[in-house]
């Protein structure tokens, strides 16, 4: 079973980028030039992500529903990270697959706590992402609707999680440009892919 996940980690990571390659070709205009969709490499590196994806789910040794959910939100996760980090945008499509993919999984486990959870993640969101505009912060209408979704999808206390990895995983990038002398702490950055990696992290482990 475990050969057969790695193996379907693979072929996903390489559709993953298909459909990458497709989302960011219909919002740019001009050639495709990046390292992760053009690259001779970019195959290799997304079927790698695909491989550890899988691997870390199997090894996870939940139920089968448990795992498709997994999969699904990992394969989401995915492409939002790769196309914001590419191109600065999270396509809407693939926002509406996530909050699609909470309802079908919600519906197919039904919990009433759950279900309030997620409309107070949602809330949460709401309302934290509200003080950055009343500030007069600039943040990206695209990762204002993903923590939003997040919060959807994670409920109140995995939204907070998720907004502690995403905040970490920022400062280690801000802290790598830094010694690399690549920028400073003006330097702007995609919030999407460290939103989604904390979205899919907490999924697969939360603390609360």
């Amino acid at each position: 079973m475990f050969v057969l996940m790695i193996c379907c980690g693979a072929v996903a990571g390489w559709l993953s980028m298909i459909l990458c390659k497709y989302l960011v070709s219909v919002r740019v205009n001009g050639p495709l030039d990046h390292l992760l969709i053009r690259s001779i490499y970019a195959p290799i590196v997304w079927c790698i992500s695909g491989v550890i994806g899988f691997a870390i789910i199997q090894s996870l040794g939940r139920g089968a529903l448990q795992i498709t959910e997994y999969i699904t939100v990992f394969l989401i996760c995915l492409c939002i990270g790769a196309v914001d980090f590419i191109i600065r945008k999270i396509p809407n499509q693939l926002l509406l697959t996530l909050i699609l993919s909470k309802v079908v999984f919600l519906a197919l486990n039904f919990s009433k706590q759950e279900m309030q959870q997620s409309f107070l993640g949602f809330a949460a969101a709401c309302v934290i992402f509200t003080i950055p505009s009343l500030l007069k912060v600039n943040v990206g209408a695209g990762d204002i609707k993903l923590a939003v979704v997040t919060g959807f999808y994670l409920g109140i206390y995995g939204f907070l999680q998720a907004m502690i990895i995403m905040a970490i995983t920022i400062a280690v990038y801000g802290l790598y440009i830094i010694i690399r002398h690549r920028g400073n702490l003006k330097t702007k950055t995609a919030m999407g892919p460290y939103l989604a990696l904390g979205l899919i992290s907490t999924l697969m482990f939360p603390l609360f």
